[in-house]
């Protein structure tokens, strides 16, 4: 609950806070290497690019709608659906970018 503000007072410390931040970019820099051991068909790479085109969109859609939904009736769901899931669209969009062209 970081990315909303939670109320819990060891969020609420920056050390704690930049720990987080910086487990975060380590973690996603070896998911980074990780994916480069693979290969993939350069047509499923490019459909990845094309649907993170249009995701971008659709996110940033799902994320308004969550935050008017906040708004108005204090309910969460659609803005933590909508930020999981583009979380989750980053980590194929990544793993379909760093891994390599597959030999034709």
């Amino acid at each position: 609950m970081l990315t909303f503000g939670s109320a819990a007072a060891w969020i609420n410390n920056p050390v704690i806070s930049v720990l987080i931040i910086f487990a975060g970019i380590y973690l996603f820099i070896k998911f980074c290497t990780w994916s480069k051991q693979f290969q993939l068909p350069a047509a499923f790479r490019k459909w990845v690019f094309i649907l993170t085109g249009v995701g971008m969109v659709v996110f940033n859609i799902m994320y308004a709608k969550g935050n008017a939904l906040i708004a108005t009736s204090g309910n969460w769901s659609g803005a933590t659906i909508a930020l999981i899931s583009s979380l989750i669209w980053v980590f194929i969009f990544t793993f379909a970018l760093m891994a390599e062209n597959k030999p034709e």
